[in-house]
């Protein structure tokens, strides 16, 4: 039963890893669009999901687990900065 719990902590890791990055690439489209307010909040929400694993119990995780904290340590950054320009934006386009 524990190796079924195990096998699926894993498995969502990866998912939540792959939703966040198509989202990011969705916000990357808007931003090719000129739409920044869409960019700007598919792509937070986006390092939102890389970086939800992270308050996770870490124990049973992936085998790459520092190659994944690396990510989701970026992709928090990446959000934070991502956010920060966009409320800039909205501040002086009100």
């Amino acid at each position: 039963m524990m190796n079924v719990f195990v096998k699926m902590k894993r498995t969502m890791e990866i998912l939540n890893l792959l939703i966040g990055f198509e989202l990011v690439a969705i916000g990357v489209l808007y931003l090719i669009k000129l739409d920044i307010p869409s960019a700007a909040s598919w792509s937070i929400f986006g390092c939102m999901y890389i970086v939800m694993d992270k308050y996770s119990v870490l124990e049973n995780m992936s085998k790459n687990r520092r190659l994944v904290e690396g990510i989701k340590y970026a992709s928090a950054w990446l959000g934070f900065a991502i956010s920060t320009a966009f409320l800039v934006y909205v501040v002086f386009t009100l």
